[in-house]
């Protein structure tokens, strides 16, 4: 609830008191009050929020390289830049994929979005003169800028999605010439256009299940030293969950072979080979996924052998105790926090400092791989955390995390002061942001 002395009131929802910090000497106290002065205001920042990469595709690198595929005979992929913060808030297009081109996307109620820096201070607004641009968190409303923004699918024969401010005049954020952003009534070709990806890229680690579990890595072993981890992506092939495990320092995919072997060879150009698919299962009652092989059915484990564990394949079953064949999947950020400050993070409470992120954010980004099912008590287990320790995460991050998290049919249920009428269903208001592809 705003508080007419500026910033909110946090209140109590059991008493209807406000909290309340009361100076006695040099102790202060937290307690609960009713008068609704400034010792019961509090400056409030969400420091939750999906994770994503914003892309456009640059048209002249794209024709360049469309030409050169079609000189080597190879698949033409667009080529697309990303938005980059710097520590003045300028905002320029990169090459890059690292932590100053990650934005949090912080759901403000009514399916309405800031777009602020993960890495600095600054959010991305539309100035009251109609223009694109970045303020200091918090700064937007006294200097009449606009802060927020609504996401949609873009226009048909487009792809990606329009990023559109929710102020009065609903301009679209635009690329202008020279990698300058600007603001356009409607989208101007594709320079309206923007791509979110998962700003871990689909990258991850795979940890075994199993207590004292070793991680993949150095292939064809696994491991208990993190530091020798292999990094994974997670490639969709479908919608059932069918993927390929793509070894990103080797460039190549994890294949199962006869003989229970598994080997990291190129991908074959025949589609009819299928021994690089694997069929990702979650496992809820052991806190992670099984990858079965879709050529034999067998899954994806390593070997008893306590010296050299090896890489294998393996008949189970869910009643199985040994859990060699269940996986952690911890997502990798570009260039950021240490995997025990994440962890911490996630435990923690919402009021959080300066770059923090909780887990179940990160893990938004896998909700565009694995079937859409996934609850959120589910994908904190899949990350390492126990029972308790999931609960302690889901009580701390609150209702944000279940608007990431929730059902596609569902609309957004955090409460707010914005007017929700007529928005059941609407395009803005569907989530993950990073799975538009499947809007």
């Amino acid at each position: 609830m705003r508080s007419p002395h500026g910033g909110h009131f946090i209140v109590s929802a059991k008493y209807e008191k406000n909290i309340a910090c009361h100076r006695g000497g040099e102790a202060i106290a937290i307690g609960l009050a009713g008068d609704n002065d400034r010792s019961e205001s509090w400056e409030v920042e969400f420091v939750s929020g999906e994770l994503c990469f914003l892309s456009s595709s640059d048209d002249e690198e794209e024709e360049k390289y469309v030409q050169q595929s079609q000189q080597q005979q190879l698949p033409s992929q667009p080529r697309q830049k990303q938005v980059r913060c710097d520590l003045m808030g300028k905002l320029t297009l990169t090459n890059d994929k690292r932590g100053w081109e990650v934005w949090r996307f912080v759901e403000m109620g009514g399916g309405k979005l800031r777009i602020v820096s993960w890495m600095h201070p600054f959010c991305i607004v539309c100035t009251r003169d109609g223009k694109a641009s970045t303020i200091t968190i918090g700064k937007a409303e006294e200097a009449g800028h606009c802060d927020e923004w609504t996401i949609e699918k873009a226009p048909e024969g487009y792809s990606g999605v329009v990023i559109r401010s929710s102020g009065s005049a609903r301009k679209v954020l635009s690329r202008g010439e020279g990698g300058v952003f600007i603001m356009t009534q409607e989208v101007d070709g594709g320079n309206g256009v923007w791509q979110l990806d998962a700003a871990h890229s689909q990258t991850y680690t795979l940890t075994s299940g199993r207590a004292g579990g070793r991680s993949m890595g150095p292939f064809p072993y696994v491991t208990e030293n993190a530091k020798q981890s292999d990094q994974i992506a997670l490639q969709q092939v479908d919608d059932e969950g069918t993927v390929r495990l793509y070894h990103k320092s080797l460039g190549r995919y994890l294949r199962a072979c006869a003989g229970c072997e598994v080997r990291c060879d190129p991908t074959p150009p025949d589609d009819a080979d299928v021994s690089d698919l694997w069929k990702m299962e979650q496992r809820p009652a052991d806190g992670g996924y099984t990858f079965s092989s879709k050529l034999h059915g067998e899954f994806l484990a390593y070997t008893a052998d306590e010296v050299n564990p090896k890489l294998c394949t393996t008949v189970s079953s869910a009643a199985s105790d040994d859990q060699r064949e269940v996986w952690r999947v911890d997502p990798i950020l570009p260039r950021a926090v240490s995997s025990a400050k994440i962890k911490t993070f996630a435990l923690g409470t919402s009021i959080a400092v300066g770059t923090t992120v909780a887990m179940p954010f990160l893990m938004a980004g896998m909700l565009a791989v694995v079937p859409a099912e996934a609850t959120l008590a589910a994908s904190i287990l899949s990350v390492g955390l126990t029972s308790a320790e999931a609960i302690a995460s889901v009580g701390a991050i609150g209702a944000t995390a279940a608007i990431v998290f929730r059902e596609e049919s569902d609309t957004l249920g955090m409460e707010s002061e914005h007017d929700k009428d007529g928005e059941e269903g609407e395009d803005y208001t569907k989530r993950p942001l990073c799975g538009w592809r499947s809007w």
